[in-house]
């Protein structure tokens, strides 16, 4: 025998899958005591023979181990009892048992990355796609390319039907049932083959309602007229009959006015537009904000020295160990109370958002490869210089060109091969150069002085000097500018004549006429022997501190010199008639500031003169001034006139390339900004080309195809077609003069960079 608690115990044993049927005979063997236990079938259904052991009851038993038949009863009418309890029990273990095998299996189908809705692409750098219910990383195996899956596709029949869940890395081969499930999907059908279409199931519709839902008898007062209704309707009569209550007046008749405009009706008011949301903390903000956030001393003071509204930060930033050692903020009320400020004060517009394709606003240029030919590499290079190469001039025939330096020379070179032919020294920088538009005669601005120069290139005169080719004939017409109109060469013009006289002077004191005005245009013989007349210097001409520009008449009967910073006011623009060698100050005084630069106009006898905003034009004939062009840039620095005459380009110190067209008025017709500092130079192709160069201090040219049409209804085509490079920033300065060949599309540059280029 074994005690009740080893027979229940082994009773509850589950040995192998019992049914319902097996456990009853269990209990009832161990009910009656016989002592069998219940050994499993080798099938494990537990229909074998059982031995259990007696299940013992206090007062059941006596000592001898003998039975009467009223224990009997009792223990007979409890065990049935306790079948019934131990059956239900039973069932609801089986069940339970079915639940746990169902979700078992259910495993199968359940996601085995845990990691949610996070994209996959965070882990494509990773070995593994995510971590499983055990926390273990999933190492990606789904691998292979393009060539892989082919090969796979002829080895495996299946791989038509195989598809790869890559969250959870693994292969699913679909079944029939799920291809036929999907087949119905794509042809729109229902899932299932077994879904009833015929039948309708009416979910609310109250009208179909047959039964009610409550069965009480409806109430007395639905069958009866309303008192309360009655009251009311004769109240309403007694209020019409007194006249108190008019029926509505009729309606107005329709007139229409026929004449009459359209009267919008009364819009309504925008609606109300939301408050700005405020800018979110960022780790500056932070109680324990990183290092890299946290202040140095310096960095504090000079937060602290800034203005409020200058503070980038509204606060120093802090580093605490624990938030509850964060003291309370103490401009935390001042914050939002002009935090409230901006929300009750500032104005709130909603923006119209326009979708409009940024390219449809740009202009549609022409290709630069359409508008060839100009100048895009670096073909000769002349070196030789040691300073500031300030000015460059090509001379007529475009074999030579001449560059002034601040090293206190100025070098002719021969343009093909870049060879320097002459080289002339002075004792201070020479700040400007410019070639005779008709002979080979070369001036020179140095030494608070200009120097005419007969560089020796000319044909049969000086040692190895080099033929020139022939020049054009001169332009046809009088302008009124012309000199005596004899044959000149380069040695009648350089010999200083008995009658050469200041043109202003004349009948006045001597002692006048050596004053600072006297000087600046009084003419004189370079002393033979001198340095300078060995260098090719035959006549001279004080000027009134330095020139810095030097411009030629077309016909070269005429040279303007310009002297922004001249003592007297009169001598910033002097106008020098090289024929009668006399010299000619045209303004006493110039309204608008210093004069800048200065040009003659190709075919008329006008006169272009810029000061620091404005370009004023005179006529000489007449001694009129004709027009004033408004340029609006701060300080202009050059300009340049057109071969036509009708456009003008004017450069300035603060990066902007103003384009004038005479026809149009006094106002600029464009204005462009291709560079970053200012522009030094603007000039225009003298010849057939249709160029335009514009020099900067950024060390860059851009060249821009600037055609002007004959048409007048027709305005002129300006495209940018190449940034020059090459030249480079020295103390600030990048490229300081420009000029363009005669009859070539070929640029020269010089700069602070001591380079001079020939680009083409």
């Amino acid at each position: 025998f074994v005690s009740s608690r080893q027979a229940r115990a082994a009773a509850a044993m589950p040995v192998g899958r019992l049914s319902g049927r097996d456990v009853k005979k269990r209990r009832r063997a161990a009910s009656s005591g016989q002592g069998e236990e219940v050994r499993p079938d080798a099938d494990g259904d537990g229909d074998g023979a059982a031995e259990e052991a007696p299940e013992v009851k206090d007062g059941a038993i006596d000592k001898d181990g003998g039975d009467d038949e009223e224990s009997d009863d009792v223990n007979e009418e409890d065990s049935e009892e306790e079948d019934d309890d131990e059956d239900s029990a039973a069932d609801a273990a089986d069940r339970a048992a079915d639940e746990d095998e169902s979700s078992d299996d259910s495993q199968d189908d359940a996601p085995r990355n845990r990691i949610g809705n996070v994209p996959l692409e965070w882990y494509k750098d990773e070995d593994h796609v995510g971590y499983d219910l055990a926390g273990e990383k999933i190492i990606r195996t789904l691998s292979g390319g393009e060539i892989d899956a082919l090969l796979e596709s002829k080895d495996n029949p299946d791989a038509w039907r195989t598809i790869k869940d890559h969250k959870n890395q693994r292969e699913i081969v679909l079944t029939d049932t799920d291809l036929e499930i999907i087949r119905r999907i794509r042809q729109r059908t229902y899932p299932s083959a077994a879904t009833d279409t015929t039948q309708m199931v009416e979910y609310d519709n109250p009208e179909a309602k047959i039964h009610p839902l409550n069965s009480a008898h409806p109430p007395k007062r639905r069958f009866l007229p309303s008192k309360w209704e009655r009251m009311r309707v004769k109240k309403l009569v007694a209020l019409l009959r007194e006249g108190k209550i008019r029926p509505p007046p009729p309606p107005a008749p329709e007139v229409w006015d026929l004449w009459a405009d359209d009267v919008p009706g009364r819009r309504k008011g925008p609606p109300p537009l939301p408050a700005p949301k405020a800018a979110l903390p960022g780790h500056a903000e932070s109680y324990n904000p990183p290092s890299e956030y946290l202040l140095s001393e310096e960095e504090k003071k000079a937060w602290e020295s800034e203005d409020e509204q200058d503070r980038t930060l509204s606060h120093l930033p802090r580093k605490f160990d624990a938030l509850r050692k964060v003291p309370a903020y103490k401009e935390f009320i001042v914050e939002r109370f002009k935090r409230c400020l901006d929300l009750y004060l500032v104005p709130r517009a909603l923006r119209q958002r326009m979708n409009v394709d940024p390219e449809s606003l740009l202009p549609k240029l022409p290709s630069p490869k359409d508008l060839r030919p100009f100048p895009t590499h670096v073909s000769v290079s002349y070196d030789g210089h040691a300073g500031l190469v300030r000015s460059i001039a090509v001379e007529a025939t475009g074999q030579w060109i001449a560059t002034a330096s601040s090293d206190q020379t100025v070098i002719v070179w021969e343009v093909a091969t870049g060879r320097p032919v002459r080289s002339l020294k002075f004792s201070s920088a020479a700040t400007a150069v410019s070639w005779h538009p008709r002979l080979p005669l070369l001036v020179v601005a140095a030494e608070e002085a200009l120097f005419f120069v007969d560089p020796g290139i000319e044909p049969g005169r000086g040692a190895g000097a080099t033929p020139t080719a022939s020049l054009p004939p001169a332009p046809a017409g009088d302008d009124g500018l012309d000199g005596e109109g004899e044959q000149t060469t380069v040695t009648s013009m350089l010999t200083l004549r008995a009658s050469a006289q200041p043109a202003d002077a004349e009948g006045e004191d001597a002692e006048k006429t050596e004053g600072a005005k006297a000087r600046a245009v009084r003419w004189k013989a370079v002393e033979p022997g001198s340095p300078h007349f060995r260098s090719g210097c035959r006549l001279t001409i004080p000027t009134d501190l330095d020139v810095q520009q030097l411009t030629w008449h077309a016909k070269g009967n005429y040279c303007a010199a310009v002297s922004p910073k001249a003592r007297a006011p009169s001598n910033q623009c002097i106008i020098h008639a090289v024929h009668q060698q006399k010299s000619m100050r045209p303004f006493s005084k110039l309204k608008g500031g210093q004069v800048t630069s200065c040009a003659f106009h190709p075919s008329k006898p006008h006169f272009f003169v810029a000061t620091k905003t404005s370009v004023r034009i005179y006529d000489l004939q007449k001694q009129q001034p004709l027009k004033q062009l408004v340029s609006g840039a701060k300080w202009i620095s050059s300009v340049s006139v057109h071969s036509t005459g009708d456009h003008v380009v004017v450069g300035s110190y603060d990066r902007r390339l103003v384009w004038f067209d005479l026809d149009f008025g006094s106002k600029p017709y464009k204005t462009l900004q291709y560079h970053d500092k200012a522009v030094r130079c603007a000039v225009f192709h003298p010849g057939k080309f249709p160029l335009l160069a514009c020099a900067s201090d950024d060390a860059t040219v851009s060249i821009l195809h600037a055609k002007v049409f004959s048409d007048l209804m027709q305005s002129p085509m300006i495209v940018p077609v190449k940034r020059l490079r090459d030249h480079a920033v020295h103390q600030g300065l990048g490229v300081l003069c420009c000029a363009w060949h005669p009859n070539q599309p070929w640029l020269f540059t010089s700069g602070a960079d001591h380079r001079v280029y020939l680009w083409s």
